[in-house]
């Protein structure tokens, strides 16, 4: 198995996806909600490139079936019902509900990457369930680290080291790596029994923090914590079993 791994979403326009499983990750906070939301009974969650699109959709699906969530530098938009904390997607807020997202970071990333094999989101809270797959498909891999605005971001680049390494160790797949996984996976070797710290260190967890979403750092930090495992279908991420 060979993996590429890049620290931000620039290079997907011109990878060859085809015949290979993509995995995106945006821990802070996408990936991390799309796992809460599926666990809560969302029908699925859909990604969209902007609110507009998000709101075109939720009159195309049904206003009854389908609620509308997002945000931008953290903030949720003005006239949407939900956020991106993971903490608002209850039963009693998505059960039985399509759940429409638009983020600064994440959602973009799923609309463009559709031609691969099989596209998974992964976060912390899923990383095991997210391996297992991969390890049972034995494809070549593309990690896409959503990162922030463009950017590098610690904790992104952590989880793309911790799946890397559970391929490796837990499911004893011969890789091969590019010098970004090469990155993360020393990321994630050296800072092992203190991943949550190691995010706290990062720009993205301290603005959350500072603008009052330091619980949703916690939940996001908390390995398996939500097992379960999204996988594209459609131009929606709906759960799948491994």
């Amino acid at each position: 198995m060979h993996i590429d791994l890049f620290l931000h979403p620039a290079p997907l326009n011109r990878l060859p996806l085809e015949n290979k499983s993509v995995v995106v990750i945006d821990v802070l906070r996408f990936c991390t909600t799309v796992c809460t939301a599926l666990k809560a009974g969302a029908r699925g969650v859909i990604p969209t490139d902007g609110p507009g699109e998000a709101g075109e959709m939720r009159v195309k699906i049904g206003a009854d079936t389908a609620v509308v969530a997002g945000e931008r530098n953290g903030i949720k938009l003005e006239s949407f019902k939900f956020g991106n904390s993971p903490l608002e997607f209850t039963p009693d807020a998505v059960g039985g509900k399509y759940l429409i997202m638009t983020t600064t970071n994440g959602t973009e990333i799923f609309t463009r990457a559709y031609k691969a094999s099989s596209v998974f989101a992964c976060a912390l809270v899923n990383i095991s369930k997210v391996a297992e797959r991969l390890a049972k498909e034995d494809l070549d891999l593309i990690i896409i680290c959503s990162g922030q605005e463009g950017s590098f971001s610690i904790e992104d680049t952590i989880c793309g080291g911790m799946l890397i390494n559970l391929l490796m160790t837990r499911h004893n797949r011969n890789i091969t790596i590019n010098d970004a996984g090469s990155l993360a996976l020393l990321l994630f070797e050296s800072n092992k029994d203190a991943i949550k710290q190691t995010i706290y260190q990062g720009e993205h967890a301290r603005f959350l923090a500072s603008i009052g979403f330091e619980r949703d750092v916690d939940v996001s930090s908390e390995i398996d914590a939500v097992p379960v495992l999204p996988v594209l279908r459609d131009g929606r991420l709906v759960l799948e079993e491994n």
